[in-house]
């Protein structure tokens, strides 16, 4: 009996100490990790990435009634041509009310961008080696009445093509 209890006490002392040590606590982490390696042949990124993530706002200022504009800058590079872009669809921010749509003009490197036809944005001699360039959006100001109030949203799609060149 005295050998039962001799063994028996120190394996229940190793096993309460053992399972002492893994209740101290443990901590796992999980990191999520993402990369994006544009090809050397052609890309159009935003210099910052959230610019195409998070929502843009634009501030209106009570004073002067008047809507900010986003500017935001693009790496752009096309190894074997230009780079051409258009809108997807109209830009504009609403409210519900058609009558208080506002227009957005899109910008990209000091071109307007336009739904019916592509525009060249970055020459063949520029977007060879790669060129950083800007987009614009500014809002039109209604000619009378001024912004009407009310919470707006709207998008800018747009789409960029690599133009090869035709020997």
């Amino acid at each position: 009996m005295f050998k039962k209890i001799a063994i028996a006490a120190p394996l229940t002392v190793l096993a309460l100490s053992s399972s002492m040590a893994f209740a101290e606590g443990e901590e796992r982490h999980s990191i999520n990790m993402i990369a994006s390696i544009p090809t050397v042949q052609f890309h159009v990124k935003p210099v910052e990435p959230s610019l195409i993530v998070d929502d843009q706002r634009l501030v209106h200022n009570q004073v002067t009634d008047e809507l900010s504009t986003l500017r935001a800058q693009f790496d752009t590079k096309h190894a074997a041509g230009s780079i051409a872009a258009m809108l997807e669809e109209e830009a504009y921010l609403g409210n519900g009310v058609a009558a208080d749509k506002i227009p957005l003009t899109v910008t990209f490197n000091g071109k307007v961008l336009n739904t019916s036809t592509a525009v060249e944005v970055v020459g063949e001699s520029e977007s060879t080696p790669g060129k950083r360039v800007e987009l614009v959006v500014a809002p039109t100001k209604p000619a009378t009445g001024g912004y009407k109030p009310g919470d707006y949203t709207g998008k800018v799609a747009m789409r960029f093509d690599a133009v090869l060149t035709t020997p």
